[in-house]
């Protein structure tokens, strides 16, 4: 005799009736799914006698998931195997009752769809006498759709009801009663032979009355058709159907109240054709309600009306005076391929019209539409329309099809503007440089401008015709120096201009644009203003008086910001204009803020770590063009530096073109002729006092980066960075000797460059060195002159401007044969030709720096072989940053890199780039 097996059934109920189900045994033990199976589900016919449970077992229960019909036949109808003796768990005994109910009630056929569920917004079922209420109402409800759901037949029925009658499916329809309802669905037989629709007829004449009639149309045969005009024109058979029409109409009133039909027709106004064509017979269809629209309204339903901004004339005005000089142009409206004066369209608001023949084409007027022009129309005669948003469109690669900001604080952001031909042929200028007309530099100027260089003074003017700021931004060595020198003598020539130019330089390479202008051009009057003997107050103006050109340095630009912004500069112009990168700085937001009738920007480097520089720059050149930097970071910034999305990086580029011209030595065009560069890297072991060091200083610092975040765990990244370089170079360097002792012995990287530097001397030939560390130059300095017996000179930010001026005349001279410079002094500015070899001791990694750095020897008026020698110690982080850089320089490249980047890796990157191998 097989013996029956007690479990005790326990259940979960979750949302919308649906329940997690398991069971345990006699001593509490969980069953496995299997046999719960075997046990429980014998007989359930909705799971495929427990072929299509869901698995949801949970923190070691087993368990199955059962829908709300699946649930009411298993406690209902009672589907256990009679081998198992089931008990309840007191949650599942409280089930047993409505379970039992509503399978009964569905079992039998016992349920229809529920009216009152329908008027509240919901699509539900009920039971003929409207017995089952409250839990077991809704249970009941929910098991219906379920159980038609399950069942193979009544989905397919219950589907194709949906689809013949759409009014189930839209709980906004409105019905006169049940009986309505239930016809309207489906539910119940309708036994009138017609049914009842709407049709909307245009007026004859525009600006009459629309007509809105109520036709039939039979249900066998769809081509009887009739416009009903009372009770006498229905035919015979349909005249005993006439109070269904009656019963129709008052439900068309309902629906809409401003409805009255009088034998079957009625005349509506243009405001209430709208209202019927855009809202009402939406509704109407939603409830089954068959509706004749005029065949034009789709095109026109689905058509936009767009608003143009046609350019008249030039700007207002005799010129152009930059991004914000004021368009004249007159507005255009166009729909459904027909155009409306600002003239028509306001007649016809003020009119307040709302669908209109117009030309033998139907046009709707937008309420929405409406009000959003009027704003605008309100904001343009108050603001107007700037160059700035012509070139926003033109050359923005963003369609104006695509969906925009809504919230774009232009006032023409995503609206077409019509341009006439001259405006056409102004930006076909802006695009291509070698459409701008030449200028002739006069002979005062004593120089030899090479093709390219002539090119960019001729673009140079161009720019400052228009009042368009512009950034050169050639590679180093390529004589941008000399282009504004051409610049200036043409501007002197043309404008005789009443206030002088503004060059704002570092101030290591002041002396060398005051003899670079001297050699050029001697008849250009240059003023220094810069020293402790420099004009202030109110001596300032007089000491400019009569000058071509004022030099002063960038620390000036901030200190005597009273001084220089009393002048309306005839140029202010930026020399290595990376240093105003920084936009929230006191000394980029003085300089952004001086007045000039045209600003430059020199810069072989306009980006260096990140695209905000660009921004600051730009926003020097050209206010507002590239918005505020909040906007910026929005709108570029996140999208390409985090992204690298390339619709964004072009769109971007496309802004820029105009306004930055950069040409590379690489140019086909620039055909410079330099002899030929060699860059070498020489690799180098660590000592073992250095090995050492760095070992027990990653080891000591390195697991507090994995507990911090933020800006506490880049300072810490970046300070650890700073000793790993300082170990590096040197020991010395790193514990901070005063007097270091075996300076050539306890580093390789030391040994390596004195043998590089006395294989130099030994041919008679020059190098500069760059190193990031004061200390680091001072110690290399002292060993090679006690080694060679020969003058060393260390250029770096503590010298006066004279001293500079000095060791680099000294050296140029060939006066001194080696010359070690700070990177940060020495790497920009200043032209250092009578080197033929760079040593880089230690790595900035940042390539764009180092390179300008190197283009301090290999540039315009270098006749020698240049080698570059780059110092890498083995093993380190030398080594393997090296190894990405020469992946990762891609950024500045894409649009036109510090070691902020290296913050920003993960922790387990960090590991691998600090650990020694």
């Amino acid at each position: 005799m097989i013996e029956s097996k007690t479990i005790l059934l326990h259940s979960e109920q979750l949302d919308d009736h649906y329940f997690y189900v398991w069971a345990t045994d006699e001593d509490g033990a969980f069953l496995g799914l299997e046999e719960v199976k075997k046990l429980l589900f014998t007989w359930h016919e909705s799971s495929y006698y427990g072929t299509f449970l869901e698995d949801v077992s949970f923190i070691g229960t087993p368990a199955f998931l059962l829908s709300p019909w699946m649930m009411a036949e298993l406690l209902g109808k009672n589907t256990f195997n009679s081998l198992a003796k089931v008990g309840f768990s007191e949650e599942t005994e409280a089930l047993l009752e409505p379970a039992s109910t509503i399978y009964e009630y569905i079992a039998d056929g016992d349920f229809m769809p529920d009216f009152n569920a329908f008027k509240h917004g919901r699509f539900g079922w009920r039971d003929y006498e409207h017995t089952l209420e409250g839990y077991t109402g809704d249970w009941f409800s929910l098991a219906v759709s379920d159980f038609i759901d399950k069942d193979g037949q009544l989905k397919v029925v219950w589907h194709e009801i949906k689809q013949k009658y759409p009014a189930i499916q839209h709980v906004e329809g409105h019905f006169l009663d049940e009986e309505d309802f239930l016809e309207k669905i489906g539910w119940i037989s309708d036994e009138t032979p017609f049914t009842i629709g709407l049709r909307l007829n245009e007026p004859d004449l525009d600006g009459d009355d629309w007509r809105l009639e109520l036709f039939l149309r039979g249900k066998k045969n769809e081509e009887e058709w009739m416009v009903f005009r009372g009770k006498a024109s229905l035919p015979s058979r349909w005249k005993r159907f006439f109070p269904r029409i009656e019963r129709e109409q008052v439900r068309f009133r309902e629906v809409i109240p401003w409805l009255s039909f009088e034998s079957g027709t009625t005349f509506i106004t243009e405001d209430e054709a709208w209202l019927f064509l855009t809202d009402a017979s939406e509704t109407l269809v939603n409830m089954g309600v068959e509706i004749l629209l005029p065949s034009w309204w789709n095109v026109v339903k689905e058509s936009n009306m767009l608003l143009k901004a046609q350019v008249s004339s030039t700007p207002r005005g005799q010129s152009f005076v930059g991004m914000n000089s004021l368009i004249d142009f007159n507005w255009k409206l166009s729909t459904n391929g027909v155009e409306l004066s600002e003239e028509e369209f306001l007649q016809m608001v003020n009119d307040k019209r709302r669908l209109v023949n117009f030309r033998g084409q139907w046009i709707k007027l937008d309420p929405a539409f409406i009000r959003q022009v009027q704003a605008l129309l309100k904001k343009a005669e108050k603001e107007g329309l700037h160059f700035s948003d012509i070139l926003q469109q033109e050359l923005s690669a963003q369609d104006l099809d695509e969906d925009v900001d809504s919230k774009d604080p232009r006032l023409f952001a995503n609206i077409e503007i019509e341009l006439n031909q001259q405006m056409k042929g102004l930006l076909n200028q802006l695009r291509e440089t070698t459409d701008i007309p030449e200028v002739t530099v006069p002979q005062t100027f004593l120089g030899e401008l090479r093709p390219y260089q002539q090119q960019g003074v001729n673009w140079l003017s161009f720019l400052r015709n228009y009042g368009f700021g512009a950034c050169l931004a050639d590679d180093m060595g390529l004589g941008k120096t000399i282009q504004m020198i051409a610049y200036f003598t043409a501007v002197k020539s043309q404008e005789q201009p009443e206030r002088p130019a503004l060059i704002i330089a570092p101030t290591s390479v002041l002396g060398n644009w005051q003899k670079e202008v001297e050699r050029f051009n001697p008849d250009l009057n240059v003023h220094l203003h810069y020293g402790p003997n420099r004009a202030k107050g109110e001596l300032f103006l007089g000491s400019v008086k009569g000058a071509d050109i004022v030099l002063t340095s960038y620390g000036l630009s901030h200190a005597d910001y009273e001084e220089l912004s009393q002048v309306t500069w005839s140029t202010v112009c930026l020399d290595e204009a990376q240093n105003i990168k920084n936009a929230q700085t006191k000394q980029s937001r003085a300089i952004r803020k001086l007045k000039g009738k045209h600003h430059i920007a020199l810069t072989g480097t306009p980006m260096e770590n990140r695209l905000t520089e660009l921004w600051s720059i730009f926003d020097f050149l050209n206010h507002g063009y590239l918005g505020s930097l909040h906007a910026f970071h929005k709108k570029f910034v996140l999208p390409i530096e985090k992204d690298q999305k390339a619709d964004v990086i072009q769109n971007l580029q496309q802004l820029i073109k105009p306004f930055l011209l950069r040409r590379t030595k690489r140019d086909e065009q620039v055909a410079l002729n330099l002899p030929d560069k060699q860059e070498q890297k020489e690799y180098i072991p660590l000592t073992v006092e250095q090995a050492s060091l760095y070992e027990q200083l990653v080891k000591d610092t390195f697991s507090e980066v994995a507990q911090l975040a933020g800006m506490q765990r880049k300072a810490l990244i970046l300070k650890m960075l700073g000793k790993l370089k300082q170990i590096c170079n040197h020991p010395a360097l790193y514990l901070k000797e005063n007097v270091p002792a075996q300076v050539d012995t306890r580093s390789h990287k030391m040994e390596k460059l004195l043998e590089l530097v006395t294989a130099i001397r030994e041919h008679k030939e020059s190098c500069l060195i760059f190193t990031q560390y004061i200390g680091m130059g001072e110690m290399i300095g002292d060993l090679l002159e006690k080694v060679l017996d020969e003058k060393v000179l260390f250029l770096n930010g503590s010298l006066s401007k004279v001293e500079r001026d000095r060791m680099v005349e000294g050296f140029q001279n060939r006066d001194y044969p080696i010359l070690i410079l700070s990177l940060k002094a020495g790497g920009t500015g200043l032209n250092l030709t009578a080197a033929n070899h760079v040593v880089h001791y230690d790595r900035w990694w940042n390539p764009a720096v180092e390179n300008q750095a190197t283009d301090r020897a290999y540039r315009i008026g270098q006749d020698r072989f240049v080698h570059v020698h780059k110092l890498i110690t083995t093993g380190t982080i030398e080594e393997k940053i090296d190894d990405m850089l020469e992946k990762k320089q891609t950024l500045n490249d894409q649009i036109i890199t510090s070691e902020n980047w290296i913050t920003e890796l993960t922790t387990n990157e960090l590991e691998e780039l600090f650990t020694l191998r």
